[in-house]
Formats: structure tokens, sequence, C-alpha cells
């Protein structure tokens, strides 16, 4: 089966990424010697635009602007052109999703971003705007004064890989210049739009500042904030830059990271942060203070499982475009590509994970075939081989035609003996006259009985080795296996350091608990880890937790919970009780550290007279205990809503 690409100039038109009503945006293929290719993303003008004679000397102007543009968050220009009267840009492909598809695709399993997330992807945003706002020309050495003009998360592309970059930035600009020309006509998607930007105002690198402050404040709420019915409605929302309290709509942001988007969304241009690379120093500031442990690599592993299926299948897609080869016609309009699923070769998805740089040197002149001799079965030993080999003997020697066959490492020898006997146990088989004939088939016989010993032998140990180190010990549900203290560990105590617990090797995936309120007491299975929220912990792959969240003043927060891929994310949010009341304890002759309990779970111990809160109404088991002496005391107090209590708790 074949399908029609385009071949445009020396690229091929793979595949249509997205159209709008400007342009159109194609994976493609560029070719090079020797069958060397890469893999690019063409947008091309449609045709009624490339007659608008302003439009073209604008686009021209602006594609020189964005080829200047080098850094890892932006999205590379490495082409500008014309083709059969169309102009086209190549940019670098990005193998992901932009930011509003994958918000869509989240909302679809009730996932969301974590707030390590949203503030690195909003960091990395941040440095590609700075490279930009400061790129120099490089024939002339002269400030660009770059203004992307639509930042929204249409515009941020974020791969599989977990890279965040910025798209479209010389075509957001030639468009808005072409319909500054109409008047009463406003480009960009209005509701990420700034105040001034809205107003008609001048604009300049603090606009996009507005805009990205917009994002991450969203990306905070979970939810839109200017939206109305009405383009003017929005407009006007954006102008008046009523913003309300992101720790309202989200208790779990921190102050600080609040006074982040705060100031990157004031409406006065001067109290707003002056350039991008100052947004970017808080936003890596506040990532490295509150999450020291967050790293790329999480992100990397988050985006690749969020969306396994699309990763799989675009990987599996590269392959197959890899073999498109372009036509030799003087037109260079038609290209073949060949359907691989219609082959008796079928190309596995994993095979194509395990390389690297597949998709950077496939040469598309030659028909590629995958080799998949790694994933065959390996050979049996040479003692089961040569067993086989005796058996297979026996029964080709009673043939008529007396053939014997000997299968050896190197080859296949055939031998046909000059004479056979004729009777006995031996019929059919060359006479002692061939001793070495004898000989092989001896020494077969002994090697098959040798290899019957060997397997013996081998079940014998391991069941002896299995009975020696005693049950298999059952982990807690859900937590990673550990050795007691002061146990020793069974490999060491039978010398056998290969021999260990089967359920150590189990895979283990690290799980992020976040609550709202955070400062919430971790539980896992029932045991009481001691760690508060935000945490994280180290829990079996694919097996359910029993997780149980507790905060003073709050209802417990219990769910299971079953982590099915790396860097796992839970966040929950606890109720506030409907009926509160305090209580005051003190404890007697409990020590210099004691130890207290409210409804089975430990507090910190409060300094003298303050209060603890306590669920009103119902009856509270209190418990203390003096770790020195032993000494302990346990009472259930039952208080009326909003009312105080004083308890003393005497020891014994």
């Amino acid at each position: 089966m074949s399908s029609v690409v385009e071949q445009f100039g020396k690229y091929i038109l793979l595949e249509r990424l997205a159209a709008g009503g400007m342009a159109e945006v194609y994976l493609s293929k560029s070719t090079g010697a020797v069958g060397v290719n890469k893999f690019v993303a063409i947008k091309r003008i449609l045709p009624q635009y490339s007659d608008h004679q302003e439009f073209i000397e604008m686009f021209k102007e602006e594609a020189k602007i964005a080829v200047n543009l080098n850094h890892g968050n932006v999205v590379s220009i490495y082409d500008f052109g014309v083709e059969r009267g169309q102009f086209f840009l190549v940019m670098e492909y990005v193998e992901g999703r932009n930011l509003r598809q994958i918000l869509n695709e989240l909302k679809k399993s009730n996932t969301q971003f974590t707030i390590e997330q949203i503030v690195y992807m909003l960091k990395e945003v941040a440095a590609g705007l700075d490279h930009a706002h400061r790129c120099i020309d490089g024939t002339t050495g002269k400030p660009l004064n770059i203004v992307h003009r639509d930042m929204s998360p249409q515009n941020i592309m974020v791969s599989f890989e977990g890279e965040v970059k910025i798209i479209d930035f010389g075509i957001a600009k030639a468009e808005t210049q072409l319909e500054a020309t109409k008047a009463g006509t406003l480009k960009g998607k209005y509701g990420y739009m700034s105040p001034e930007q809205a107003d008609g105002q001048s604009i300049d690198p603090r606009t996009d500042i507005f805009s990205m402050g917009i994002v991450l404040w969203e990306l905070l709420a979970n939810d839109r904030l200017f939206t109305s019915n009405s383009e003017a409605a929005i407009l006007r929302k954006i102008r008046e830059c009523q913003v309300p309290s992101i720790r309202k709509i989200n208790p779990s942001v921190p102050p600080e990271l609040e006074r982040i988007v705060n100031k990157a969304l004031a409406k006065d241009k001067s109290l707003r942060y002056q350039t991008a690379a100052a947004l970017h120093r808080d936003l890596n500031r506040f990532l490295n203070t509150q999450y020291p442990e967050f790293s790329p690599h999480d992100f990397s592993v988050f985006m690749k499982n969020a969306f396994s299926a699309a990763f799989l299948e675009q990987r599996r897609k590269l392959v197959e475009f890899a073999k498109v080869q372009g036509s030799n016609a003087e037109d260079k309009t038609i290209v073949t590509q060949t359907d691989l699923r219609a082959s008796s070769r079928p190309v596995a998805a994993p095979a194509v994970e395990a390389g690297e740089g597949e998709k950077l040197d496939i040469d598309t002149s030659t028909d590629i075939r995958v080799n998949l001799d790694n994933l065959k079965t390996p050979p049996k030993p040479a003692v089961a081989t040569a067993a086989a080999s005796a058996k297979s003997n026996t029964q080709t020697n009673t043939n008529i035609t007396h053939t014997h066959t000997r299968t050896q490492a190197t080859g296949t020898m055939t031998r046909t003996p000059s004479g056979t006997v004729s009777q006995g146990p031996y019929a059919g088989m060359p006479r002692n006259t061939n001793t070495s004939s004898m000989e092989d088939i001896t020494g077969l016989a002994m090697k098959a009985v040798i290899g019957l010993v060997l397997i013996v032998g081998g079940w014998w140990a391991y069941n002896n080795l299995i009975a020696k180190k005693g049950p298999t010990r059952t982990p807690t549900a859900g937590l990673a296996p550990s050795t007691p203290t002061g146990a020793s560990d069974p490999a060491e105590t039978s010398g056998d350091t290969q021999q260990t617990d089967m359920s150590a090797t189990a895979p283990q995936y690290t799980v992020t608990l976040y609550s709202s309120p955070d400062r919430a007491r971790v539980i896992i299975d029932g045991v009481d880890t001691g760690e508060f929220t935000p945490t994280r912990k180290t829990v079996k792959a694919n097996s359910p937790v029993n997780l149980r969240l507790v905060k003073e003043g709050y209802t417990d927060l219990v769910t299971t919970i079953t982590p099915t891929y790396e860097a796992y994310t839970f966040t929950g949010t606890l109720q506030r009780l409907p009926r509160v009341a305090s209580v005051i304890i003190n404890i007697v002759n409990g020590g210099a550290n004691p130890e207290l309990r409210i409804a089975g779970v430990p507090v910190s111990i409060k300094p003298s007279g303050d209060a603890y809160v306590i669920q009103a109404e119902v009856g509270v088991k209190i418990q203390a205990r003096n770790k020195t002496t032993g000494l302990s005391a346990e009472t259930t107090v039952t208080v009326p809503t909003d009312q105080r209590k004083i308890l003393d708790l005497y020891l014994k």
C-alpha cells in the first residue's frame, strides 16, 4: 500500500499538523546527501496571502528576525523561502504538544500539573522570552526589540522529553503589523492580552510578561482568568485588571508564589517585572528553595507517562516516515510512502524506543529492514542441543538410506558410511569399521547424561536453598520492603550474595503527596510516617496504598491511591471541620519530651496554655506518654461547639 505525499522543494511534506486562517503546518523531512535526513516542521503560507505585497515585505523582515533567535527554549528557525509562489518557514520539529492541548488532555483524566511542574515550565518560558527580548541583529549588531505579542498556552510547546519551547515569534508579529493597518482591529488572543495591549497603546517586553502572568495564574487556579461571553467584555475586564487572589482559589499556593503572580499581573507597567530575566530569577529561586528535590527528569517521566500512547504512536510514525523516498521527476510533486502496516514485517514500538538517534541518520535511499535477531529466543545450552542431536541421530539412522547426520557448533556435516549393521540394537548404524562415528554417538550419549545430572542437581540445590531461607516475607502493602533494624539480610546469612528476596527487586515509584491546605500529617497503610505534606515517598509500583492525611481543624482525608507511573503525584483537599472545639492539655509527669496523640495521631507538643483544635460534640481520645519512664495516661473528652476545655493528664 502507498499514499501520496507532497514534495515541496527539497522538503517532503509528510503530515499536516495544524491549519489556520493564514497558514498550515506540516511535519516534513529534509533530504540531504547520502540519504541523511532530518524531521522538521514547515509553516506554509496559504496561496491567498501570497499576493498581498505589504504582507510579503513584512513576512520577509520578520523571517530575518526569527532566524536570529537561537535558544533552547525557543523553537529554532532553519530556513525561509518561496516555493511555487508560497512563502514558507522551516522550523525545529518539537515532538510533543502545545500547552493548551496538554491541559485539555489532562482534564479528561482528572489530572493537573503540580506546583513545581507549573513553576518549572514558566521558568523555562521566561528564559526563552528573555533571550528574544535581548536578541541582537547578527548583521548590524543592533537590538531587534522583539516582542512576542501573543504569549498564550497555544504558543508554548512541551515535548515528551519535558522540554519547553516558545513558538510563533516572527509570524505573530507579522500578523499584528499587517492587521494594525486596519482601523479598530486587534490581533492576538483576547484572553491573554495586557491592559495596554487591550487599550491599543504602544507595547514593549512587559506586555509579554503580563501575558505570562495570566498563563501562570490559570495553571495554578486550573481555571481561566479573563473570560466572558463576548470579546468586548473580555477586553473590558483586562483593562480593569481585577485579578482574584490565587491563594483564595488554591490555598496550597505558597505566599511567595502569590507575590510573583501579582507582580507579573500588575496593571501599571512600572510595577510589573521590568524584564523576563527578573521573572525567571524569582521563579528559579522559588523552585530551588521550596522544591529542592525537583528534577527536570521527573517532569520528563510525567510527560511520557501522561501521553504514553501518543508518544509511542509518534515514534512509530517517524520510523514509517523515514522510509519515504522522493521522486526524481522534474516537477517533484509526488513521492511514494510505503505503508508499513501492510508489510509482512511489522515494526514494533519498543524497537523504536531503543534507539536514541534513529530519526537523524536514516538512509531513505534503500529499503530499511529492522533487524529483530536480538529479540529472538536465545539458543539452547550446548548440553541440551547435544541431547536433542543424539535423539535426532537415532531416529535418522533408522531410515533406509542409512544416512548419519551429525550437528556441530560450526555447521552441519552429512556422512554416508560404507557399511551398516543390519541386526541388533544398532541396526542401521555404521559398522565398527567406522570407529569415529561410534565414538561420536557414545560422546553424545555421555553429554546427554551429564546434562541430565546437572539439571537434576541444580533443581535439588535450588529447592534446598529455598527451604533453608524459609517462607518469603510479605512487605506492608504499598510500601517498599525493608530489613528490620538489627536483623541481618538473608543473603548475607546464607553466604550467597546472589540469592536475595525477590520482593526487593520489585519496581518502585516515587510518589509526591500534596494537600490543600498543606502541612497535613501523612499516614500510609496505618503507619505514621512522621512527615507532612508536601512530601515524597517511595512505594511499590502499581500497588494500592492506603493514605490518610490528618490536619488539626480538618476532617481526616482517607483514600486509596495506586501509583501507575514514576513521579506519580496526588493532591488531597481536606475539609474544614463543620463543628470545632478546643482543648488545653496539661501533661503531669510527662518528662522533657512527652508523646501526645489526639484521635490516635501524634501531635506536636504546644506551649503551655495553647489549645488544640478538635472535632466538637464527639468523643475524642487523648493519649499521653513519658518516653523515658514509660508512664502513660488515656482519656476521652467531648467538648461542645466553639467551647474550650482544660484537661489535666496524670501519667501513671
